[in-house]
C-alpha cells in the first residue's frame, strides 16, 4: 500500500495527528497503522499503539469539563489565563508562551514559520515525524540523520548539515519511537556550535517520564541564554488529555513573534483549555502517574526478560521490543486479538514494535497474546 506524505497529513489532519508518534518515512510501511487507527473501539479493544496516558487524565480535568459542557457554545476566551498560569509555572514572561491545537499545531508553525523555498530541516531518524512530513510537503530539503548506535542523536553528524540555509533543527527529547535520551550536556555543546540564528524545536512531550537521571534536564526549566530555542510541550501524554488538543511552546519573543503569525484562530477549544487550567493544579496525579508508568515500564522489562526477549531502554510511556517476523506480521496478530499496536521501527539489522504501555490488566494480555506466536530466544 503507498502511502505519500500529503495523503498522510490529509487521512490523519494536521492536528488528528497529534503525537500519536510514528517513526520518519523512508521503508517504513504505515498500512498498518491506518488501518488500526480506523478500528472501532468494540469488543474490549486495547489501544497500546499511541503513547496515551493510560490512566487517564485527573479528576479535576474531568470536572472541569463537566462543568464546562454548559459553556461549549462559546468560542474560547481562556487562553490568556492558560498563557498566563504556564508562564508562572515555567517562571517565563506570558509572552513568551504559545498555545496549540496540541504540540502537533507548535511543530506546523514552526514549519509555516522557519521552513520557506530554499531552507532546509535537519533532524534525525527515526524520530516523530510530523515536522519533515511539513517539510516535504512544502517542497523543503530534509536533511534525516540516523541515530547513534546507542540510540541518541547524532549531534556531530548533525551539525555537519547546518550552515546558512538551515531554516530549523528538531531535535525530540525522549526521542519518540526510541524513548531513548541525548544527554543534556552533549545538547549544550551542540547549540554552542550551531550556526548564529538557526532556530532548534527541542520537543519534550516525554518530558515528565524522563525524571530520575541525569543526563536529562529539560530547556524549560534550565534554559540556555542567548539561544534560538523553541521548547514544546502537549497536554496530550502526561496529563491525560489527548483528545482535546492541547500544546504549547516556550521561546524567546522574537521567535515567539514569527510562530504566532502562523497561529490558526480559535486554534485550543474551550473545553480543552479548562480542563488543561485544571490539570495544572493536579500535581498529585501528575506525580502517580509517572510512578505507576516507572513500574509498569519496569514490569514490562522483567516480562520481556523472562522471554529473552530484547528491548530498548525507554524513558517514555512506550517501549521498543524487538521481533522475530515481520512487523506486519505481529500487528495483524495482535489486531486480531483485539490489540492495536504501534508500527515496525528497523534498527540497524533488526525489527523492533513501539508498545506503548497499558494498565497492568492490559499487559498482562499483551504477553498472553505474544506467547501465541512461536518465539525464537533473542537475547540482549
Amino acid at each position: 500500500m503507498s502511502i505519500s506524505r500529503r495523503n498522510m497529513l490529509r487521512t490523519l489532519g494536521g492536528c488528528a495527528i497529534a503525537n500519536a508518534a510514528f517513526p520518519s518515512f523512508g521503508s517504513h510501511d504505515f498500512s498498518g497503522f491506518l488501518q488500526a487507527s480506523k478500528a472501532k473501539p468494540a469488543g474490549g479493544l486495547i489501544r497500546l499503539n499511541r503513547n496515551e496516558n493510560a490512566y487517564g487524565a485527573s479528576p479535576l480535568a474531568v470536572a472541569a469539563l463537566r462543568e464546562g459542557l454548559t459553556d461549549m457554545y462559546r468560542y474560547p476566551d481562556l487562553g490568556g489565563a492558560l498563557q498566563e498560569k504556564l508562564a508562572n509555572l515555567h517562571k517565563v514572561k506570558s509572552e513568551q508562551v504559545v498555545l496549540g491545537c496540541g504540540s502537533s499545531e507548535i511543530l506546523r508553525m514552526a514549519a509555516d514559520a522557519f521552513l520557506k523555498p530554499g531552507k532546509k530541516l535537519v533532524v534525525a531518524t527515526p524520530s516523530f515525524p510530523l515536522l519533515e512530513f511539513y517539510a516535504q510537503d512544502k517542497g523543503v530539503e530534509v536533511q534525516a540523520v540516523p541515530l547513534t548506535p546507542d540510540h541518541a542523536h547524532d549531534l556531530k553528524a548533525m551539525l555537519s548539515r547546518c550552515d546558512a540555509s538551515t531554516g530549523l533543527v528538531y531535535i525530540c527529547n525522549p526521542n519518540n519511537p526510541t524513548g531513548t535520551l541525548t544527554p543534556r550536556q552533549d545538547l549544550e555543546d551542540f547549540l554552542r556550535k550551531l550556526p548564529a540564528g538557526v532556530p532548534v524545536l527541542i520537543d519534550e512531550a516525554y518530558h515528565h517520564y524522563a525524571g530520575g537521571t541525569a543526563s536529562y534536564v529539560s530547556f524549560i526549566d534550565h534554559p540556555v541564554g542567548g539561544s534560538s530555542i523553541i521548547v514544546a510541550r502537549t497536554f496530550s501524554k502526561v496529563y491525560g488529555l489527548a483528545g482535546l488538543r492541547i500544546g504549547y511552546a516556550i521561546a524567546p519573543l522574537n521567535l515567539v513573534q514569527k510562530l504566532s503569525q502562523n497561529q490558526l484562530q480559535f486554534s485550543e477549544n474551550l473545553l480543552g483549555l479548562k480542563a488543561a487550567m485544571a490539570a495544572l493544579d493536579d500535581t498529585e496525579h501528575v506525580r502517580l502517574t509517572v510512578k505507576r508508568n516507572t513500574d509498569d515500564r519496569q514490569e514490562f522489562f522483567n516480562d520481556a526478560n523472562v522471554r529473552m526477549g530484547a528491548w530498548i531502554d525507554s524513558r517514555t510511556n512506550f517501549i521498543l521490543l524487538k521481533v522475530d517476523h515481520p512487523p506486519k506480521e505481529i500487528i495483524e496478530h495482535f489486531r486480531k486479538n483485539n490489540i492495536l499496536l504501534g508500527f515496525g521501527v528497523p534498527l540497524g539489522q533488526s525489527n523492533y514494535i513501539r508498545v506503548s504501555l497499558g494498565r497492568p490488566e492490559e499487559m498482562k494480555q499483551f504477553w498472553r497474546v505474544w506467547d501465541l506466536l512461536p518465539h525464537s530466544g533473542m537475547n540482549h
